[in-house]
């Protein structure tokens, strides 16, 4: 807390190339905090992918809204970016790609389609901190950008 955190805050902000950051206890409060500040809840529908850690699809089922699961890329195992649209609804709110093992979904598709049918897109970047999607650091592409910095991460303090 205190400037230390403030500290922080301003530092990895400037590192994700984002106006904002703000530190919070866990990369599953960050996720479930950034649906809940979408005001994503009872009703709405959130696309993801099941191969994450449980947190991902847990802040969506804690805020009252439905996970909506796409399956993976073989070479990247992040979303699939073939089989999203196909899942979007009158109910989807947003879409919720995982960078994970440091691997960037395909987020310019994905930005693309949440323009076309009015999405968010939210990130799960906990695993991938450093990592690099066409010159831009994952994180700060999509409208929310959340990380962890639990030990077992590829970035534990």
């Amino acid at each position: 807390m205190g400037e230390e955190l403030t500290n922080f805050e301003k530092e990895f902000s400037s590192y994700t190339e984002t106006k904002y950051a703000v530190g919070v206890n866990s990369g599953s409060d960050a996720l479930f905090l950034a649906v809940k500040a979408l005001g994503i809840g009872e009703g709405d529908e959130v696309i993801t992918t099941s191969h994450t850690f449980i947190s991902t699809v847990d802040s969506i089922v804690r805020n009252g809204a439905t996970p909506v699961f796409v399956n993976i890329d073989l070479d990247t195992y992040c979303l699939d970016i073939t089989k999203i649209e196909e899942k979007i609804t009158k109910r989807t709110k947003a879409v919720l790609p995982v960078h994970l093992y440091g691997h960037p979904a395909d987020m310019d598709p994905i930005m693309a389609m949440s323009l076309k049918h009015n999405l968010f897109v939210i990130e799960d970047a906990c695993q991938a901190h450093g990592a690099i999607y066409k010159n831009k650091q994952v994180g700060g592409i999509g409208h929310i950008g959340c990380f962890s910095f639990y030990p077992t991460k590829n970035l534990g303090v």
